[in-house]
């Protein structure tokens, strides 16, 4: 753990240091009381930000056949740069945390309307569950508002759910995505890199507490690409990609090798990888100077693949 504190950026420091009890140590033995404990934080942090003054609205989505209703938050900002796009934004939380009440959503609301999708989470739901609800959300919205151009985007779990969605709508012959926003995503479930093998302060994303969700959200018989899109053999046809990793994160590794194979399999990507950053860092420390370069960054790309 030393050389991980040695790079890690002083922004992050108070963070990475600070004293249990650890929300991902209570993952381990309590997925309520873990998301009873995230919604607290996400709460605390939104307080201190203004307002949302935008349209939000809650309703649901058909699900694909023999599935229940999906459930969503669509957030429009009250000056929408591209209100011919639509955003489908998937949460982050391991597959077994997080709300579609999300702040990021909330952001990128300014650039296109954002529907942010309530997926079914692990234990309750293992995949392909989530992948479905989001390729219900993607056909849903091409059909009823035949959008100029869709975009699946989502941090950690959400990035990595965004890539199975896309594997699973390519196979199905599903409408048109322009591209996909990968934040750190979440990708495969054996983590057997260097980075995944990191020693990691508790107070980060390590890897017990990883596989511990993979093991309550991958398919019983072993993870397919649905579930960890690291695990698909075929790439080609996927939409274009911006992938984003800090360079102290489980996932670097994972995230580096599946941005090689898209771009070996003819799917144009961007990577960025920011030094000194552990994982989501530019969520929980938005002010520290490498967190500013990451959310511009991000917010270039999706600009780009609106315009």
């Amino acid at each position: 753990m030393s050389d991980f504190l040695d790079r890690l950026d002083p922004a992050f420091r108070d963070v990475i240091a600070a004293d249990g009890p650890y929300l991902f140590d209570i993952l381990k033995s309590d997925v309520a009381a873990a998301r009873a404990a995230l919604d607290t934080m996400f709460a605390q942090m939104s307080a201190d930000l203004p307002e949302y003054d935008g349209q939000k609205d809650e309703y649901h989505m058909p699900g694909l056949d023999g599935d229940p209703d999906v459930a969503v938050i669509e957030y429009r900002a009250r000056d929408v740069l591209y209100p011919d796009c639509t955003i489908i934004w998937l949460h982050g939380g391991g597959y077994v945390m997080g709300s579609a009440d999300d702040l990021s959503a909330r952001g990128f609301s300014s650039l296109a309307p954002v529907v942010s999708v309530d997926y079914r989470m692990a234990p309750e739901h293992r995949a392909p569950a989530a992948a479905r609800d989001v390729c219900a959300v993607i056909e849903r919205v091409a059909k009823n508002r035949n959008p100029r151009k869709i975009v699946l985007g989502g941090p950690s779990a959400g990035g990595g759910l965004a890539a199975s969605a896309a594997l699973m709508n390519r196979d199905r012959g599903g409408p048109d995505i322009a591209f996909q926003l990968l934040i750190y995503p979440m990708l495969d479930d054996q983590h057997d890199t260097p980075s995944g093998h990191m020693d990691i302060p508790p107070t980060s994303w390590t890897r017990e507490t990883s596989l511990h969700a993979w093991s309550l959200y991958a398919e019983e018989g072993g993870a397919s690409p649905y579930a960890a899109a690291a695990r698909a053999t075929d790439l080609a046809g996927l939409p274009p990609a911006y992938i984003m990793c800090g360079d102290l994160d489980l996932f670097l590794d994972e995230d580096i090798a599946y941005a090689n194979r898209l771009r070996s399999s003819g799917v144009p990507v961007e990577l960025a990888i920011y030094p000194g950053a552990p994982h989501g860092f530019n969520g929980f420390a938005p002010q520290a100077a490498v967190s500013k370069r990451a959310n511009a960054s991000i917010r270039m790309a999706l600009e780009h693949a609106l315009s």
